[in-house]
């Protein structure tokens, strides 16, 4: 891995979880932080947070002007926090904002909150779903990176279209972009609800009993700051185990007994791989639900 030389760095949604937690990461690691988000409380403004719309080409832009890098991770965040149309057309024109901006400006590096739900969440069902689309089972396990485009609601196409934008901005310019496909972002206290997931494999079959540490989350912002990469590279960032206190290749045969395993795995290993997260960013999980409660 090679460090970048961006020491000034904007990062967007900050007072999002996945976003104070980075600031947090990159501060401690020496970073200048250019803190941003659309909505801000009293404490976010003596925390020096700017406001910033980034619907409004002109107020990314300023929001990354005199900054090396973005990492930029403002968005909706999930599906059925809005409308659809809003979803969509609030995040792709954030992201092509910002992706345009940062080309604009020459920065030297994009790392953005791409989605675990570009990759055919939610199996099984459980979200917006239209005839033929959500609810199908994983073609194969774990679900890597090759598992794509299979957005089954309008949040997953948002993200699917801003990876093309990406994958174009990025040839235009020879800015190299890191695309984070998230998992389900969890922090300590939201351990303690996972044992009542055990008894039912039902309820989290969603993402494949996936989940990943805030704090990893914002290990993988870093890193992927520093990664010597070039061109548009996506990634999954999730933890290495499940959410499950029972083996993973059980539970992935009793809930979708199609899917076959294309690989050996541990005994509660990680059904979203981050193989490639460790081959492009050296990004390797360092917390786990296990390390915290009982079972």
């Amino acid at each position: 891995m090679v460090a970048t030389t961006a020491r000034r760095v904007c990062v967007t949604g900050a007072t999002g979880k996945a976003g104070r937690a980075a600031v947090r990461e990159l501060r401690e690691h020496g970073y200048e932080v250019v803190a941003t988000d659309a909505r801000l409380a009293g404490d976010d403004v003596l925390a020096g947070v700017l406001r910033a719309d980034l619907t409004d080409y002109g107020q990314a832009t300023e929001a990354l002007r005199g900054t090396d890098a973005v990492v930029h991770l403002a968005n909706i965040p999930a599906p059925g926090r809005s409308t659809p149309a809003v979803t969509f057309n609030s995040n792709v024109t954030m992201n092509f904002n910002v992706f345009h901006a940062a080309a604009a400006l020459g920065l030297t590096k994009v790392v953005w909150a791409s989605s675990e739900t570009t990759l055919g969440l939610p199996f099984g069902g459980g979200a917006e779903q239209f005839p033929g689309g959500a609810g199908q089972s994983p073609r194969y396990a774990p679900v890597d990176e090759d598992h794509f485009p299979v957005p089954t609601t309008t949040y997953a196409l948002s993200k699917v279209v801003s990876e093309t934008i990406a994958e174009q901005i990025s040839g235009w310019s020879q800015i190299p972009f890191v695309g984070l496909r998230i998992s389900n972002i969890m922090e300590a206290p939201d351990y303690e609800r996972f044992p009542s997931y055990w008894p039912d494999p039902q309820l989290r079959k969603w993402n494949l009993w996936g989940y990943v540490d805030v704090r990893d989350v914002a290990a993988a912002c870093r890193l992927g700051l520093e990664a010597d990469v070039t061109g548009s590279q996506n990634v999954i960032i999730a933890a290495a185990d499940t959410v499950m206190d029972r083996p993973s290749r059980e539970v992935l045969a009793e809930v979708f007994p199609d899917a076959p395993l294309s690989r050996e795995i541990g005994e509660f290993g990680t059904l979203l791989a981050i193989d490639r997260a460790k081959q492009v960013l050296g990004y390797q999980p360092r917390y786990s639900w296990r390390d915290q409660i009982s079972h």
